[in-house]
């Protein structure tokens, strides 16, 4: 665990363990020490990875309420959630939805490669339809459908720092499960409206809104058709996994 304190309250913790997988990435999960909580941004992989960062978050502030938020409902961003079982866990309604459509299934498939000890699959327990803000905290989450359905973001109004979970990726966005491009599209443009100073990846470093508006040429050549370089070994990887994952769901 790879741990970089972010703005004047963010703190990021990296992880490794997908590194050495077909999916062959780093997983994010973005703390905010906020005056009166910790708001967790996903929970990864199990109870294993949380209680570490419950302890570096509880001996470094001291004790404060959590508020956790899924960002969407795919497996390496939920199973965690059993040790927040007395807080509240946030998502978008759709989350909630598919985790209890497609959690047991996912963690079937998942578990043996992936969990270090017995998951425990927790459903969100509070949901909202287009946002919901912690004005006190300056914390608020809102609903940006892109690379999932169920897909929802963070934004820290104090220190301007936006999580955008797997909507945004480097250098194009990958594993798209979701095929309204259009909508995809707008929630990128809606990052760049919000114009924070720091974006938040699942999936990769710290980055910024240039990251943005090269995911969103993407994009838009997928929806207009026109040739995409594909020279670059990782466009080319993740492109290909795109396609794939595209034609599944149109």
């Amino acid at each position: 665990m790879k741990i970089i304190r972010v703005g004047e309250r963010g703190i990021l913790f990296t992880f490794f363990e997908l590194k050495s997988s077909d999916y062959d990435c780093v997983t994010n999960v973005y703390a905010i020490n906020g005056d009166r909580h910790f708001f967790i941004c996903d929970t990864y992989l199990g109870t294993y990875y949380i209680k570490r960062i419950k302890k570096y978050l509880e001996d470094n502030f001291g004790k404060k309420e959590y508020i956790i938020f899924n960002s969407h409902s795919h497996w390496d961003h939920i199973w965690g959630n059993s040790v927040f079982k007395d807080f509240k866990i946030i998502s978008h309604e759709l989350c909630r939805k598919h985790i209890a459509k497609y959690g047991e299934e996912d963690l079937i498939n998942h578990a043996q490669q992936f969990a270090k000890n017995k998951i425990e699959i927790v459903l969100p327990n509070t949901t909202f339809t287009e946002k919901i803000a912690f004005k006190e905290e300056g914390v608020e989450f809102f609903y940006t459908p892109g690379h999932s359905e169920d897909s929802a973001s963070c934004y820290d109004h104090k220190d301007n720092v936006l999580f955008v979970g797997d909507n945004v990726d480097d250098p194009i966005p990958c594993f798209m499960c979701w095929s309204e491009l259009d909508k995809y599209k707008d929630t990128l443009e809606l990052y760049l409206k919000i114009n924070a100073d720091i974006i938040v990846q699942s999936h990769g470093d710290i980055t910024n809104n240039n990251l943005i508006k090269n995911n969103i040429n993407y994009i838009t050549k997928l929806i207009t058709k026109e040739k995409i370089d594909l020279e670059n070994k990782d466009i080319l990887r993740k492109h290909l996994v795109n396609i794939e994952c595209l034609t599944l769901n149109f």
